[in-house]
């Protein structure tokens, strides 16, 4: 049972998951602190002068690493945060917010990053629900706090990193740090105290916050990092997901740190901020999204040769389905293969891949991660499935779906000590997972299940496809129509042509009822901050 913070916003343990830990690198003692894990155990260890943050010209060792999280950990201190309080870090991908994450944790508070696009309306409930005490926030993203502040029932101190010159009348980050100790222990932190609070988009209702232990940010990368992407302390880790996104403070914070490997941030990097990025850092694994690595292919088809790239080894990819079109478009272009990954905000990093070294199969996610265990089971009767048979995907392991003063969202997403995190999949006989669709994106048409992003990667094979997405449009007889959105490549023009040849093509690769019977060419797709497909948002838009 979480310690730090009042256990009423919590599950009880009738209503939590069961939490295995079935590789020895998960088992932590009681007394734990992630950031003295991540950051003062490599100062100790002789790694002090080893780079842990590359940003633009500027490279940051672990021993300066660990100065400015001690001057911030102090300066929350004395602004008055305790163990178990929450702070909310608002930045795009730059140092402050790594720093400012980290000190949080150390001190036994909670961090709370929050996506930079979010408006004052999601702010206030999401500073409300949590109970935040404090925010430290990016100067060119102040406004939105500022218009939500007088609404704020618990913050009691804004700090600003002055970066872009906007006016204000709060904290100084760079004075408050100038004027904290240097010097700074770990708090006395237990594993299963909260370290971590991520709100999801709130897509379908009002966000929901998902928390997270020392233990489990320590076991995401035990687990999964550790045994699918074997890293050392030479690699670096780069890509543009966003910090708050569960899967950029992965990749780009306690997967690196952990290991003594250093991370590449890039402030809203696009595909060529990133090539340039693994050019001038030498980023070794490349973390990022299907919409990424189709842009570096589609905007720099002479990446390769433009830009040295010599020190990839690996790809990561996850936030939506990678289709084996893009899969072997990036590994003939670039010479590295990308790992798909299933994770979910909830729990906290990738529990379905392949590993680095052994044979990937594109057209499946993989197995369970070393450490997790995953089963199929029938929606409606919950039994478990046959191999090959499509239901609900259940899992457990060292992480699970934890969600802070949501009693009627917790019981839907676990049970039994299984969390449902809401995909269908189908276990094939070698044991491989095969993903189908998220629950939400199921078409039902003529009493036909489709799922979308099945009918989605083989639109996206034909040559002038550049983004599909696939949703269920009503349909007066049939109750939905499969309906395709198409983002052309450069130099293609839609047609009735194209259309028929699009929809042939499916039917040719696919039974033919999950051919799209609507074919709309669009200009672009609407998108989530972290880069997925807003696939309600045209369900919506069909329906209406």
């Amino acid at each position: 049972m979480q310690t730090n913070v009042p256990t009423e916003y919590l599950p009880d343990e009738s209503a939590a998951p069961d939490y295995i830990n079935a590789v020895p690198e998960a088992h932590y003692p009681k007394e734990i602190n992630t950031t003295d894990q991540l950051v003062d155990k490599h100062v100790r260890e002789g790694r002090g002068d080893n780079v842990a943050v590359y940003f633009e010209d500027e490279e940051i060792t672990y021993e300066q690493l660990q100065e400015r999280v001690n001057r911030m950990g102090n300066a929350l201190r004395d602004l008055g945060v305790e163990s178990g309080d929450r702070v909310v870090v608002r930045f795009p991908n730059r140092p402050e917010p790594l720093v400012t994450c980290l000190a949080v944790q150390k001190i036994g508070a909670v961090a709370l990053p929050s996506m930079k696009l979010l408006r004052a309306k999601e702010l206030r409930y999401i500073v409300n629900n949590a109970e935040a005490k404090a925010i430290v926030v990016f100067d060119d993203l102040l406004d939105e706090v500022d218009e939500a502040l007088p609404d704020l029932d618990t913050v009691e101190d804004v700090v600003v990193a002055e970066r872009t010159g906007v006016d204000h009348d709060h904290h100084s980050y760079d004075a408050v740090m100038d004027e904290a100790s240097p010097d700074l222990d770990a708090a006395d932190t237990e594993r299963d105290d909260l370290a971590l609070m991520l709100y999801t988009s709130g897509t379908t209702g009002r966000p929901k916050g998902a928390v997270h232990t020392h233990r489990q940010l320590l076991a995401s990368a035990d687990t999964y990092a550790r045994y699918c992407l074997e890293p050392s302390e030479d690699d670096v880790f780069g890509g543009n997901p966003p910090l708050p996104f569960a899967y950029g403070y992965g990749d780009l914070v306690t997967f690196p740190l952990r290991f003594g490997a250093s991370t590449s941030l890039a402030q809203d990097a696009g595909p060529g901020d990133l090539l340039e990025a693994v050019e001038n850092h030498g980023i070794t694994v490349l973390c990022s999204i299907p919409t990424a690595f189709n842009q570096m292919l589609s905007e720099f088809p002479d990446g390769p040769e433009e830009y040295d790239i010599s020190s990839l080894r690996v790809g990561v990819s996850a936030g939506e389905p990678l289709t084996p079109t893009t899969f072997e478009s990036f590994e003939a272009e670039y010479g590295v293969e990308l790992l798909d990954g299933i994770g979910t905000t909830e729990m906290l990093h990738i529990f379905v891949s392949h590993r680095h070294d052994e044979e990937i199969d594109p057209t499946a996610t993989g197995f369970p991660v070393p450490g997790y265990e995953c089963k199929i089971v029938d929606p409606d009767t919950g039994e478990e499935c046959d191999r090959g048979e499509a239901g609900l995907l259940a899992v457990r392991g060292p992480t699970g779906i934890e969600y802070w003063d949501r009693p009627e969202k917790q019981a839907d997403a676990c049970r039994a000590g299984w969390s449902y995190p809401g995909d269908i999949f189908v276990m094939r006989e070698d044991g491989r997972l095969e993903y189908k669709s998220r629950a939400d994106d199921l078409i039902i048409s003529s009493g036909y299940n489709i799922p979308g992003p099945e009918v989605e990667a083989v639109v996206q094979e034909h040559d002038a496809a550049s983004e599909v997405a696939v949703v269920g449009s009503p349909h007066e007889e049939r109750g939905e129509i499969v309906k395709a959105f198409v983002v052309l490549e450069s130099g293609a023009s839609g047609s009735e042509d194209l259309v028929e040849e699009i929809q042939n093509h499916v039917k040719n690769t696919l039974a033919p009822y999950k051919y799209p019977r609507e074919v709309e060419f669009v200009d672009e797709l609407p998108r989530t901050e972290t880069g997925k497909i807003r696939r309600t948002e045209l369900r919506e838009q069909e329906r209406s």
